[in-house]
């Protein structure tokens, strides 16, 4: 009887845990479906092994945080990170590219010939990009001679490229121009820079600049044209309250602009592409349309000592002065978001056979 009580007992106890773990299973699943995973784990583990599970994730969790820290620290060093996977992870020293490849004059001439092979291709950018790199990468190797040398040249080259990103990437270019605007009263450094502040869209501190050279020549074309669109531009920042009054005060600077050039084709341009530029459709449609009634006769393109024999600047198409295909395509734009798709395609097909057929 001793032994059959036993057995019986054993098989009750049994049955209870199997309908524990059926229940802790249905529980499971309803919460997973709910998407409370870390309450779903409760209910399977035990208490002490979820305690341990705990600890285990804040301390992984810290760790992660210490190598975050220990790799953007490495790396703003300029030092290697050798893995994120490792325990004792240690940045190593990483040795700088070029150290000696400059030093034989043959390699140092295969940089300058590198960036004069880019230039004649046009590719202004790539041969900048060279230039500023072996600069950085090699400035304490290099001889006084070489390091002009890659300065003139890259300025040559700068003088040709319409890509902003280089116009203020060497930090002594912004100092100069400051020393320059609070040394005397001149026009030029105020004009540059509020065209600093402008690429770094800072439109206030670049329309201040352009309004103290305007007070100084105000017959100015390029001051008024600096002045207005700066002005168009603050207009559509978030912290201007008086918008309006600013598109207004920016257009008055276009129109004197569009006065002082005797009605030409870019500044009937430049003041279409303001209304385009602050939704006015309607009046920019009208001033694009003038510009495509305007003539503009080609001007001979300025050239540097060193491209005198480049004959790249004789293939223009003639009309390469002309605002036609710009007005064109925006207006095609304009056609297009108002759903007159036949009308934009029209007038793309018709600036093509105009410009490229005949």
């Amino acid at each position: 009887m001793e032994r059959g009580h036993a057995i019986s007992f054993f098989y009750k106890a049994l049955s209870r845990l199997e309908n524990n773990i059926d229940a802790r299973l249905t529980l499971c699943s309803l919460l997973l479906e709910e998407g409370k995973e870390d309450e779903a784990i409760g209910v399977l583990s035990p208490p002490k092994d979820l305690l341990k599970a705990s600890r285990a994730k804040k301390s992984l969790q810290k760790k992660a945080v210490i190598r975050e820290e220990k790799k953007v620290a490495a790396l703003a060093a300029g030092m290697d990170w050798q893995s994120d996977n490792s325990e004792d992870e240690t940045p190593s020293p990483q040795q700088p590219p070029l150290l000696e490849f400059l030093k034989n004059e043959e390699h140092y001439q295969l940089i300058i010939d590198l960036c004069r092979a880019l230039a004649s291709l046009r590719q202004y950018s790539d041969a900048l990009g060279v230039i500023v790199l072996t600069l950085r990468l090699t400035n304490s190797t290099i001889s006084d001679k070489q390091k002009e040398e890659l300065q003139v040249l890259g300025a040559q080259i700068a003088y040709n490229t319409t890509d902003p990103k280089f116009g203020s990437r060497f930090k002594k270019h912004p100092k100069f121009l400051h020393h320059m605007r609070t040394q005397k009263v001149c026009v030029p450094p105020m004009i540059m820079l509020g065209h600093q502040f402008t690429i770094l869209s800072q439109h206030q501190s670049a329309a201040r600049e352009y309004l103290e050279a305007y007070k100084l020549q105000p017959e100015n074309p390029l001051t008024n044209l600096c002045v207005g669109t700066t002005l168009i531009n603050l207009a559509l920042g978030h912290r201007l309250r008086n918008k309006h009054q600013c598109i207004a005060q920016g257009l008055a600077f276009l129109y004197n602009y569009l006065r002082i050039c005797n009605d030409s084709q870019d500044a009937m341009y430049n003041i279409a592409r303001a209304y385009h530029h602050v939704s006015l459709v309607t009046l920019a449609v009208s001033y694009y349309e003038k510009v495509l009634t305007t003539q503009e006769k080609d001007h001979p393109i300025p050239r540097l000592p060193h491209e005198e024999n480049f004959s790249a600047f004789d293939n223009y198409h003639p009309g390469f002065c002309s605002l036609h295909r710009e007005a064109t395509y925006n207006l095609h734009l304009i056609y297009k978001k108002s759903g007159a798709v036949d009308l934009a395609r029209q007038i793309l097909n018709n600036i093509y056979f105009n410009y490229y057929v005949i």
